[in-house]
């Protein structure tokens, strides 16, 4: 065999060697290639199961026109060592701040924007402002449970809960009076 027939054998071993393999590939997989996974998102929180929150709230008076903005954060949400922080700004009338700490059993209160703070009645607290937190966080449950922005009125107001964020990581220094 002459040197052009060798290379000629050779060319021909290796094209059929690379379609053997191609053709196994192929055969293997069904005829497809391999598909890229598409990342799933994991799944997300609900209103309903969340530990922590954080939330807003603007609740005007209709027959006054009266507004009330409401800053909730709430840390252990539904246990027995359950903190909250609500800021409140009446406008003209002053903004307040309320710490309440149900394992503590403890709650303060800053007229100052937390300059200076003052040990106030946790009992009134917890009922003030814990329900008013629980009737927020249940009318989110209850119309959409995803933390959605909600709008909706009552015989006398009309409330708009917004910048809801589900289970964040929240620092203590924000329940600490100090």
């Amino acid at each position: 065999m002459n040197k052009k027939t060798i290379y000629l054998v050779v060319a021909v071993v290796v094209v059929i060697l690379v379609v053997g393999v191609a053709g196994v590939i192929l055969l293997g997989n069904n005829g497809t290639t391999n598909p890229t996974a598409t990342p799933t998102a994991p799944p997300s929180a609900t209103v309903s199961e969340a530990t922590s929150l954080q939330f807003s709230v603007t609740e005007t008076t209709t027959a006054s026109g009266d507004v009330v903005n409401y800053n909730f954060v709430c840390k252990n949400l539904n246990s027995a060592t359950e903190k909250m922080r609500v800021e409140m700004d009446l406008g003209a009338s002053g903004a307040f701040i309320y710490i309440v700490d149900t394992d503590a059993q403890k709650s303060w209160m800053s007229m100052d924007n937390g300059t200076t703070w003052t040990e106030s009645t946790f009992a009134d607290d917890c009922t003030t402002y814990g329900t008013l937190l629980h009737n927020f966080v249940d009318k989110l449950v209850a119309e959409s449970n995803t933390g959605a922005h909600l709008s909706y009125t009552t015989d006398t107001t009309s409330i708009a809960i917004s910048s809801v964020v589900i289970n964040p990581t929240l620092e203590d220094s924000l329940f600490t009076a100090s």
